[in-house]
């Protein structure tokens, strides 16, 4: 399991759990595809891979944080809730979840839960979550740039560049955007957003 989404100033958080066979070898099956961690791969690279990885997958799904749920609970309640819920949803004999994560809200499951940090880099599974996880979450911010193309959400995905401050700056805030991101970056709340309690 992975996730993508934990920087942006706008957007969900969204993460991917995929099961394959038990004897399925993602290099062998496909040699010239290089599956690793999704941030390193280009965005050609990621769309070529997910339709693989989802045909190869016994299953795979996906779940996401809204906005309105990190803003009311916060980053670090969202990065535990998102892969609490995908543990529900799916049974498996091992459950690797990429990063040093504090999961409390899996029940039975726990023993067969293991957090390991650079997951993505080392277990195929956790590599093409990390791709299914990206790819999901650049095209729910393609749609949203539809809505709101002065953020250019096409190109940065809602992460906090130079051009995206600029149009906070100048057009303030949607409903898309995390509170807490914002005003800290810009240091002062903006047109549209109100402050949230620590």
């Amino acid at each position: 399991m992975d996730e993508a989404g934990r920087g942006p100033f706008a957007g969900p958080l969204v993460a991917a759990a995929v099961i394959f066979p038990p004897t399925f070898v993602f290099a062998e099956a496909f040699p010239k595809l290089p599956l690793r961690d999704s941030k390193k791969l280009s965005m050609r690279q990621r769309e070529a891979l997910i339709e693989k990885i989802i045909s190869a997958a016994l299953t795979w799904k996906v779940e996401k944080i809204t906005v309105a749920e990190i803003n009311e609970l916060g980053l670090g309640w969202a990065n535990r809730a998102v892969f609490e819920r995908l543990i529900g949803a799916l049974e498996a004999d091992l459950y690797i979840v990429d990063g040093n994560l504090k999961l409390a809200d899996v029940g039975e499951k726990r023993p067969k839960v293991r957090c390991v940090v650079r997951a993505d880099e080392t277990d195929q599974t956790v590599s093409a979550a990390s791709v299914i996880a990206k790819v999901t979450r650049d095209r729910i911010m393609h749609e949203l740039h539809r809505e709101y193309p002065q953020y250019g959400w096409i190109h940065n995905h809602g992460y906090g560049t130079p051009d995206h401050i600029a149009a906070l700056r100048r057009y303030g805030a949607t409903p898309h955007h995390r509170v807490q991101f914002v005003t800290t970056a810009l240091s002062k709340p903006l047109p549209g957003m109100e402050t949230i309690d620590q």
